[in-house]
């Protein structure tokens, strides 16, 4: 079976919903790339719930390119997460094709991605992310650089552009086009907008107008609903989902939070947790895990010392116990069988 193919039979039987290039993809929603949440477990959890693809947390290629152990966790994907994409940051295009082609021999990933869209003040600072918008021309050379180092496509996420009077994201998009760009996701904010006010749905049907690839839309997709609007007012080829995805994993399942019951909840967080723990050193895993499950746990108005005395614990086994004692008082069976530790069920979903 092709790599870039998912691994179960039916799929073979459905078309694809589009193609980066070469690769098919197969569904509507995928998990945006985001730091500190696109971590290895979160980006599987989100596979097998749906998401079509999977892309990593940013790739600093500055940092990477002096020290090749960086971030060993960014560096981490399962085969059946195919298709995989490294995010690249940075403002230097020769670097970035370097650190590429080197990545490409290391680790085989299906694509590249270049971040045009962290806002970040340190990031933005040195021109990288969203700073790239300041110049088209750098933006092509990057991707000029990076699809003459490897072998796979490459692909682009950006912004509307830095602030309302440089809303340059038509110019962007056409240039890293012309030099090889596969697809184009936009998060339809400025960068000055951050994460604030109304994303604007015309851009992203502008886009998907005037370019010759697939073209996805992100910002704002908190239910299947807006998820199903963004598709159907812009024509895009798919929808990338972030932020409310820590809340609503389940989103790539075409379903809403209120949807799910806390014994589903449950089943996700207890796999998710012994991921994190299996992958990260122990009191980093539990720390790495709080902020989801604060995030899970959101919906049910858990009393405030009793949500404190889960988030400050550090040992496993007394973290683990906390929080089926927490469920428990939700009406949770914890001790019933966890089809999520069963890895042949909940794939492709999409």
């Amino acid at each position: 079976m092709n790599s870039n193919q998912l691994a179960e039979p039916e799929l073979a039987q459905v078309q694809p919903s589009f193609y980066i290039a070469h690769i098919p993809i197969y569904g509507r929603l995928i998990l945006a790339p985001m730091d500190g949440l696109s971590d290895p477990s979160f980006r599987w959890i989100t596979r097998r719930l749906g998401s079509a693809y999977s892309v990593s947390e940013f790739i600093n290629t500055l940092d990477y390119s002096v020290q090749k152990h960086y971030q060993i966790n960014r560096l981490r994907f399962r085969q059946a997460e195919r298709p995989f994409g490294f995010q690249l940051l940075d403002n230097d295009a020769s670097r970035m094709a370097d650190v590429a082609a080197g990545m490409e021999a290391d680790f085989h990933p299906d694509f590249f991605d270049i971040n045009m869209g962290c806002s970040t003040h340190h990031v933005l600072s040195r021109g990288a992310g969203a700073g790239l918008l300041r110049s088209p021309e750098q933006v092509g050379a990057c991707f000029r650089a990076v699809k003459a180092a490897v072998s796979v496509p490459v692909t682009g996420k950006m912004r509307l552009g830095i602030d309302e009077n440089s809303l340059n994201y038509r110019e962007v998009a056409e240039k890293a086009v012309e030099n090889g760009c596969a697809a184009m996701a936009l998060h339809s904010r400025t960068a000055k907008m951050s994460y604030s006010g109304e994303v604007r749905l015309e851009p992203i049907a502008e886009l998907k107008r005037l370019l010759p690839v697939p073209v996805i839309g992100n910002g704002d997709v908190i239910t299947t609903e807006k998820a199903q609007a963004m598709l159907d007012q812009t024509g895009c080829d798919a929808v990338m989902i972030g932020r409310v995805s820590k809340i609503n994993p389940w989103i790539f399942s075409w379903r809403n939070r209120e949807d799910v019951s806390p014994t589903e909840v449950w089943q996700l967080s207890s796999y998710q947790s012994a991921e994190m723990v299996r992958t990260y050193p122990q009191e980093s895993a539990i720390f790495a895990f709080r902020k989801f499950i604060k995030a899970y746990l959101e919906p049910y108005g858990i009393e405030h010392l009793s949500l404190r005395h889960l988030l400050t614990i550090r040992e496993e086994n007394e973290f683990r116990v906390a929080c089926e004692a927490l469920f428990q008082s939700l009406g949770v069976d914890t001790q019933a069988p966890n089809p999520w530790f069963d890895e042949s069920t909940l794939l492709g979903s999409s």
